[in-house]
């Protein structure tokens, strides 16, 4: 059965294996449907198009990886703090999926070798791609789309990569700093669009950071990072 939404996805749906493909197209309708009720930027808006260019079908998925839940409690923590209307689409969608999200922890493989991405990034991060190349449920050769997670009071050091990149924030508590500019909180539902190379850092407070990350292309660049700026 093929259909398009109302926001122009064309899903393509199959007996076999439906309900978890169901699961995840579900996730991504909702991060679109956000995305263009909330954002006039037209770099961001370039990006949900490109977005919305990717099949959700069985015919475009990837080989399955197991799912695992790491970092579990403080996952469903900050879940749990997600209350704006405007998020619950994106919030339930996610929490229907919790059982069967894959996720993996950067060891500093999206850095350039030698990286010294810092312990607390090391220890509290974690991302599940629902399109990408190889771990993304859907496949694209370019396009990543996923959730990206830090534990509280991480710190996100100053770093900068070729691929333009989307952000919408799900919880609060986390600041932001672009290049020299001061520290900034973005609250949950915030879009955040990030220019090729553009240095940003991220500072998380009490409630662990939890937000859906986009790399439209260049996705398979190494990230730099960039010496501390002085505070």
């Amino acid at each position: 059965m093929v259909f398009k939404t109302n926001h122009g996805i064309r899903i393509v749906m199959f007996s076999s294996n439906s309900q978890k493909i169901f699961i995840f197209q579900k996730i991504v309708v909702e991060i679109i449907k956000y995305i263009e009720l909330h954002s006039s930027n037209k770099n961001s808006l370039q990006i949900l198009e490109d977005m919305k260019s990717i099949q959700l079908s069985e015919q475009n998925k990837n080989v399955e990886h197991s799912e695992n839940l790491l970092k579990s409690q403080s996952l469903k923590f900050a879940l749990s703090t997600i209350i704006s209307n405007d998020l619950l689409g994106i919030r339930n969608s996610i929490l229907s999926a919790l059982g069967q999200l894959y996720w993996s922890v950067d060891n500093g493989d999206f850095y350039e070798k030698n990286s010294e991405v810092g312990k607390g990034y090391l220890n509290g991060n974690m991302n599940t791609e629902l399109i990408g190349p190889e771990k993304g449920f859907f496949r694209s050769d370019q396009l990543r789309l996923g959730l990206f997670f830090l534990e509280s009071d991480t710190f996100y050091a100053d770093h900068m990569h070729a691929a333009p990149e989307l952000y919408l924030t799900l919880t609060n508590s986390t600041k932001w700093r672009f290049g020299k500019k001061n520290w900034e909180e973005k609250k949950a539902g915030s879009i955040i669009y990030n220019k090729p190379f553009r240095p940003h850092a991220m500072m998380v407070g009490s409630i662990p950071f939890l937000s859906v990350w986009c790399w439209p292309n260049s996705s398979n660049e190494k990230c730099v990072l960039l010496p501390r700026i002085n505070e």
